[in-house]
């Protein structure tokens, strides 16, 4: 099964490009393509139709599911968001093929080594932007620990583990695919430390 996955950042462009594109593919289906009309500095998972698509791809569980893009770049805000993206892709069974790259990620069910090399590069400059994003950090929480303003966070009320996760299935169901605490609270709407809540559970349970 193939899906197809374009952005455009503004409601006054259009996709035609790309999905002229799609068309040379003989597996494309108007029906198998979504289309996120916003701006790139958005994370994938918190776009309207990429968050669909990505729902719709790890809930087909019975065909080999490959979602196609035009170029890599379509897929998050930076480096690193697109690399997170390939590699939900990955872990759940999702062969990603980027028609500018000219490549696929995965190969009958493995992965492509070639496509692994270019991961593996953008995966060091990647690494070099999160040590970066975490002495920033860092800096930031010594700073505001000095002022006063850093406190952590406040005892929430008591709640049995079971009953929590039946609270939350939505939640569960979406750590479960891999997204990160952050996009989770951003897609259900919940606080990120409801979210953490829960993912500390589904841990112990494990």
């Amino acid at each position: 099964m193939y899906y197809f996955y374009s952005r455009v950042s503004t409601t006054n462009q259009n996709s035609n490009r790309q999905i002229s594109n799609f068309k040379r593919i003989k597996e494309f289906k108007a029906e198998n393509l979504f289309i996120d009309k916003i701006q790139g500095n958005i994370s994938f998972l918190e776009r309207p139709e990429a968050s669909k698509l990505f729902d719709v791809a790890t809930s087909n569980t019975s065909e080999n599911i490959t979602i196609v893009v035009d170029s890599i770049d379509r897929l998050g805000r930076n480096l690193i968001d697109i690399l997170n993206t390939i590699e939900r892709f990955t872990s759940n069974g999702i062969n990603l093929k980027s028609l500018k790259e000219g490549f696929e990620t995965l190969i009958d069910g493995k992965e492509n080594p070639m496509a692994k090399i270019v991961i593996s590069v953008m995966g060091s400059i990647a690494e070099m932007e999160r040590n970066r994003i975490k002495e920033r950090t860092a800096e930031g929480i010594k700073i505001a620990q000095a002022e006063g303003k850093f406190k952590g966070r406040k005892i929430g009320s008591i709640q049995s583990n079971a009953r929590l996760l039946e609270r939350h299935p939505n939640i569960v169901k979406k750590l479960n695919k891999g997204l990160t605490v952050r996009e989770v609270a951003e897609i259900v709407g919940k606080s990120t430390t409801t979210v953490m809540k829960v993912k500390k559970v589904l841990e112990l349970n494990k």
